[in-house]
């Protein structure tokens, strides 16, 4: 969930990389230095987008940076920072305790052994959330467990998982603004599972798409073979959450979040399908 760089106005990259800032500085206030590590774009994305929906006011500042203390970034904190800083938490240890039961090697438990006491904090700072993300892990891990075939009943927990963070965050029940984090979510869940298809074919690891769709000999041979199936898989995901982007109102930052459900994820979806190989992070 990234934006388009190239045709990004610089008063929207100020603004996203503030948001950026916002929630590691937030992260570092609440839970300490380490799990900083765990500030990432699409929760950059699903802070701008609850700010804006809620019209939540921010307090912009400037502040040093800890990578380089040199020099000050904008940052922008509110008390939403807090439960969004919250939630990654514990959604950061929930994917490591997943990396661990896919097989992952010392990196992950350290990861996880890491984060476990933030989680603990997290929980309960944030119980409601805790809840609705171990709800959901807990569903898919036992259809991970029995070799479930259909991508959009595996996704579905993913995307129901961020459609209720999203409405918990806001205090909505809004059915417009579910369905849009609901298509956000099935997005980076089926991205997420196409980009690792070579790694899990390798190391025998539960993938949705790798059970769908089988003759796996290569990542080129396979997309190559199935791109029309892929394609539509992705592209009306993409199309739904657009379709409920444009039904609703934005103000302050609806340029970046139209750059990004518009174009991001259109972009997105060609670097995927595009690459031979899994896609390096991406550098905003």
């Amino acid at each position: 969930m990234v934006p388009v760089k190239a045709e990004l106005g610089q008063a929207d990259f100020c603004l996203y990389r503030a948001f950026y800032c916002g929630i590691c500085k937030s992260t570092g206030k609440m839970f300490g230095q380490w799990p900083r590590f765990t500030t990432n774009y699409d929760m950059v994305f699903l802070s701008v987008l609850l700010h804006d929906y809620s019209k939540q006011q921010v307090t912009f500042s400037n502040e040093r940076c800890v990578c380089n203390p040199k020099k000050k970034t904008i940052v922008c904190r509110n008390e939403l920072f807090d439960k969004i800083v919250a939630t990654n938490i514990l959604l950061s240890y929930n994917k490591a305790q997943d990396d661990v039961n896919d097989g992952g090697g010392i990196k992950k438990r350290a990861v996880r052994k890491m984060l476990k006491k933030h989680y603990r904090k997290a929980a309960e700072l944030f119980p409601e959330a805790d809840k609705i993300i171990t709800e959901q892990y807990g569903k898919l891990l036992e259809l991970e467990k029995q070799n479930t075939k259909g991508i959009d009943r595996v996704a579905d927990c993913f995307a129901v998982m961020m459609e209720k963070l999203g409405l918990l965050l806001t205090g909505s029940s809004d059915a417009q603004l579910g369905k849009l984090l609901y298509n956000v979510g099935k997005f980076v869940y089926v991205a997420d599972a196409i980009d690792d298809i070579d790694e899990d074919f390798k190391k025998k690891r539960y993938n949705p798409v790798l059970i769908e769709y089988s003759g796996y000999k290569n990542r080129k041979q396979f997309i190559d073979a199935h791109r029309r199936e892929l394609t539509f898989l992705l592209a009306s995901t993409v199309n739904r959450a657009i379709e409920c982007f444009n039904k609703m109102t934005f103000t302050g930052a609806s340029d970046l979040m139209r750059n990004i459900v518009h174009k991001g994820l259109r972009s997105k979806c060609e670097e995927l399908l595009g690459s031979e190989k899994k896609l390096p992070p991406p550098k905003i």
